[in-house]
């Protein structure tokens, strides 16, 4: 059977055809390669998403200090906001180039993944806790901005703050930590299949992720709410 017939009944979603089948090394990495590079899309597209946010962060937090440049109870928490805000962002650059220097290397298709999966579970851990931390500072630099009085601003409800900042962190987090999960087992699914020589992990890792998927609409669109509704008790669309 070609290659291109492979991927033409893969992709028209004809997977009975193949399963138990056995493919020599050639045509399972034609198949699984753009898998794979599908798979790690929405990792990769997270990195440039949060560091567009951190850039917007850091553009607000300097437009705070500037309102707050009197306030020296405000400043002590700005600046180390806009020095952790500019540290996520240089962390992206690094998680970037780390993965695209795996892209460039010589390693074949196998071991490539394996420094990628290793990666994924170190470095964009790592990453995915700044993902939070950097929205949790942009509702907060929105906020200050929104609210000051005359380069004051005081926090009624401190507990109530306190809490509403600790769900957002853990919900933000918790949401990229379910997209990951997802990613990983479809690599790992593919890897198994590499070795194994055989398509049965990645056409039943699909299936199982188009339930995955739903389920991550509705957690984005209830992260989407959330924030909505953080910018409009802000005060920023009155």
């Amino acid at each position: 059977m070609e290659k291109n017939d492979l991927k033409t009944i893969w992709k028209e979603g004809n997977q009975e055809m193949l399963k138990d089948k056995k493919f020599n090394k050639a045509e399972l990495e034609g198949l699984i390669r753009p898998k794979i590079t599908k798979a790690t899309l929405s990792l990769h597209f997270n990195i440039f998403l949060f560091m567009a946010v951190q850039i917007t962060t850091m553009a607000l937090i300097g437009i705070d200090l500037h309102i707050f440049r009197s306030n020296p109870i405000m400043l002590k928490v700005l600046i180390p906001m806009f020095i952790l805000s500019s540290s996520f962002f240089g962390y992206g650059v690094f998680l970037l180039n780390h993965l695209h220097q795996i892209n460039r290397s010589e390693l074949d298709l196998i071991g490539s993944i394996n420094q990628k999966l290793k990666t994924y579970r170190t470095h964009y851990e790592v990453w995915m806790w700044m993902m939070s931390v950097s929205l949790v500072f942009l509702v907060l630099a929105l906020n200050s901005m929104t609210d000051h009085d005359q380069g004051t601003y005081r926090i009624n409800q401190p507990m109530v703050f306190a809490g509403i900042v600790s769900f957002m962190l853990l919900f933000i987090y918790g949401t990229q930590k379910l997209a990951q999960i997802v990613s990983l087992r479809t690599i790992k699914a593919y890897l198994n299949d590499l070795l194994n020589e055989a398509l049965d992990n990645s056409l039943s890792m699909e299936q199982e992720n188009k339930r995955y998927r739903v389920l991550g609409v509705i957690l984005v669109i209830i992260l989407l709410a959330l924030l909505i509704l953080g910018l409009a008790n802000s005060g920023i669309f009155s």
